[in-house]
């Protein structure tokens, strides 16, 4: 995969280098290496990735307690007890879930925390971005990882034209 990415930055850069263009590249990967906030933001999520994760091996431990209980106990309880405990047992399953839902879903607690420790790092790096980009004369830096444009000239953008000719398209469609 990224033998086709280095080829089609390859290509881009080469199309671009035609038009008389200075284009340069950066490796993200080799930044976030070098740059120790970096490390230490890693550091302080692994330490919170881990007291979350000992939190839920407890809440698992507790319901493996509880269903070990529950098949020692079974033959002794009459049958609305065997419902109630039943019913204990799956909320608590259905509250396990919810908390590694919580904390480690998509959406979840660790990421959220992960994006929040990350974003000013990422702020950083776009700055110096720019300022060697502005001071070196590069109309435009592409992410050599992803590919992604880190920073182009503001006349090189042509969002604003796109969307007009869009408009002009989409309203001669609907006349």
């Amino acid at each position: 995969m990224k033998i086709i990415k280095l080829l089609i930055l390859s290509s881009i850069l080469f199309s671009f280098a035609i038009s008389n263009y200075k284009i340069g590249y950066v490796d993200s990967n080799e930044i976030m290496k070098n740059v120790e906030e970096v490390r230490q933001a890693e550091i302080d999520l692994e330490k919170e990735g881990r007291r979350l994760e000992a939190e839920g091996i407890k809440l698992v431990n507790r319901l493996d307690s509880l269903k070990q209980e529950f098949e020692r106990q079974r033959l002794l309880m009459s049958d609305t007890r065997k419902t109630e405990k039943e019913n204990e047992l799956k909320q608590m399953e259905l509250s396990i879930q919810k908390f590694q839902m919580e904390k480690f879903g998509p959406e979840g607690e660790i990421y959220k925390l992960q994006a929040q420790m990350m974003k000013p790092i990422s702020d950083k790096i776009q700055v110096a971005i720019d300022i060697v980009g502005k001071e070196q004369g590069y109309d435009i830096i592409l992410d050599a990882l992803s590919g992604a444009i880190v920073y182009a000239l503001p006349q090189h953008n042509l969002t604003e034209a796109v969307i007009e000719e869009l408009n002009k398209v989409s309203g001669s469609i609907t006349e």
